[in-house]
Formats: C-alpha cells, structure tokens, sequence
C-alpha cells in the first residue's frame, strides 16, 4: 500500500481529541486549511453509518466551540486523500454587502 498521511497522522498540527472507543478516530486541525477534522484511525474510505455520526457529533462540538453554534458545516467530501475517511469543520462566511 502507498503511503497514506492520514494513516501517519503525525502531531505537527493541533489535536482536539483522539477516540479509542467505541472505535478509533482522532480530531485535529487539518495541516492543508486549518479547520478542524475527524479522521478514521483505520485505513478505509466508509464508515459504517454508526461511526460516521459518532465523528460527526464529535466533530461537531470541537467546532462549534471555534466557530459558534451555528457558523459550520461539516464536509465530508473527501477531496485529497479519497481513500481514507476524514471529514473537515468549514467555517461558514459571512459576508457583508
């Protein structure tokens, strides 16, 4: 297999928080944005349904703790890295006419 940053997951960005159950999976803030992210500890693109929202809630809370309660979505468009789970917390923006 190639080698997948995510697998890596190196601490040269800041961690939030990193889950070993009910399953493993880390929040950060990803190196290429700088938005928060939820990443699979296991190398594969599909989470069951169950783990998708458990890191969708967790996700969630690390973000509305930076952005408010309201001012997120989560993107889980896996764009760079589409074969290994991940899912980011975008700010929404504002923007004044």
């Amino acid at each position: 297999m190639a080698k997948c940053d995510l697998c890596e997951l190196k601490h040269y960005t800041p961690w939030h928080c990193q889950f070993e159950t009910p399953f493993k999976f880390a929040i950060l803030d990803c190196d290429s944005c700088d938005t928060p992210m939820a990443v699979l500890g296991d190398h594969r693109a599909n989470p069951t349904e169950e783990e998708k929202a458990f890191m969708v809630e967790a996700l969630s809370m690390v973000a509305r703790k930076k952005y408010g309660n309201s001012d997120f979505i989560i993107d889980d468009v896996m764009r760079q890295i589409p074969d290994h789970c991940h899912m980011h917390a975008r700010p929404i923006r504002h923007w004044s006419t």
